[in-house]
């Protein structure tokens, strides 16, 4: 696919949802495209510890004088730690990066789409289920699309953007063109 759709406006808050280690990378690449991400697990102690991963991955990459210090601070900075489901009501574009079962997926999703606003895209990290079955149970499963980021997220360059039979086209074109703009190649 191509990114012929507008990506996300840089002011979007981005939602990942899933701190482990494709969550946690995926909301370093969002926040390093400029982004203010809000993270969040359904896990205690997942967000602080993969802040701390984050974190100690970034200074290696300022000892090796691949990122600045200031680089550095800012991607922290654009990271919000959250306890609760509902502090990611703010998002304009969600990713969920939660363990591969398709019952959790759609609570997650379903829970979602009762506290965001409408146009928000709800994009799936999923590499080995249905975005449509993900979808199914929605309002709107035209804004569900899948966005499978490969490990590690902030080095692999490749972002499978996957359309559900549901998906409106503007939503994968949007999303392929946000990959691109995080220095993706979708």
């Amino acid at each position: 696919m191509t990114a012929t759709g507008t990506p996300l406006d840089p002011a979007t808050v981005v939602a990942v949802i899933g701190a482990g280690t494709m969550g946690s990378g995926i909301a370093r690449v969002a926040a390093t495209a400029g982004h203010q991400v809000l993270l969040f697990d359904a896990v205690p102690g997942a967000v602080a510890g993969a802040v701390t991963a984050m974190r100690s991955r970034l200074e290696r990459s300022v000892e090796k004088g691949r990122v600045s210090p200031e680089e550095m601070a800012d991607v922290l900075a654009r990271i919000t730690p959250c306890e609760d489901f509902e502090q990611l009501a703010p998002a304009g574009f969600v990713v969920e990066a939660i363990v591969e079962d398709l019952a959790i997926k759609q609570e997650v999703f379903r829970r979602l789409e009762s506290i965001l606003a409408p146009g928000t895209i709800l994009a799936t990290n999923t590499s080995s289920l249905s975005v449509t079955a993900i979808g199914a149970t929605l309002d709107d499963p035209g804004r569900v699309v899948g966005m499978h980021f490969f490990n590690p997220a902030p080095v692999m360059p490749l972002v499978e953007v996957v359309h559900g039979t549901a998906t409106r086209p503007e939503v994968a074109a949007a999303t392929a063109a946000t990959a691109a703009m995080w220095g993706k190649t979708p």
